[in-house]
């Protein structure tokens, strides 16, 4: 069977529309929409609100964990201060230590070589940011030198590398390096102790003898 529709018999006018049955359901489904949109506007709004009070807790408690990481790091930077200071006293306590030793004998140019000889065959790799290759290369020409021949400007060039080595190990953590650095700065108090000073004092001592006349 089929069906056929002819579309000459269907009469179209917008008479036909009930216009006000139509209004009636738009203003129904309006009615329906706007509290529903109203509802999804403030849940919105209230979510947004939530959210910025919420980054607001969260950068205070930032700003309050950067406030005591600055103050920790005040602490390491206070505590590195006295740490240094500390070892600043412990070098000239242990310079005063070996005066003494050396005025009494015990402390004689066989250790000051020792030491040095120690240094040499023990001396650490270098790295990179302070204890560099030409820092090391330094080093091994002073060490090279007989403890008699070095001068005060020497010394102080050593001392300067033992600050060196030692800051590298510091920052890098390594033990070997901090070690190796306060030997080498005994190093440099044995030879002040044993070859600069008594040099010193004879030097004043002809200073002070007027010659006869």
């Amino acid at each position: 069977m089929e069906w056929c529709v002819n579309v000459k018999h269907i009469n179209f006018s917008w008479d036909m529309i009930d216009w006000g049955s139509v209004l009636v359901d738009i203003v129904t489904v309006l009615s329906i929409l706007i509290p529903v949109l109203a509802s999804i506007l403030v849940s919105v709004a209230s979510l947004a609100y939530w959210l910025g009070r919420k980054f607001t807790l969260i950068d205070e408690r930032f700003e309050r964990i950067n406030e005591r990481f600055e103050k920790v790091n005040e602490r390491f930077e206070r505590l590195e201060r006295e740490f240094s200071s500390f070892r600043d006293v412990f070098i000239q306590y242990n310079e005063i230590l070996i005066s003494l030793l050396e005025a009494k004998g015990i402390l004689s140019k066989g250790e000051v070589l020792a030491l040095k000889g120690f240094l040499g065959s023990l001396r650490p790799q270098p790295t990179s940011k302070y204890y560099t290759k030409e820092v090391a290369k330094r080093l091994d020409e002073l060490l090279a030198k007989d403890p008699e021949e070095l001068t005060l400007a020497d010394l102080r060039e050593l001392d300067r590398i033992a600050d060196l080595i030692w800051n590298e190990g510091y920052e890098s953590g390594r033990v070997d390096l901090r070690e190796y650095a306060m030997k080498l700065k005994l190093y440099v108090m044995m030879v002040k102790v044993v070859f600069i000073y008594p040099k010193l004092r004879e030097r004043k001592v002809e200073g002070s003898v007027k010659p006869q006349t």
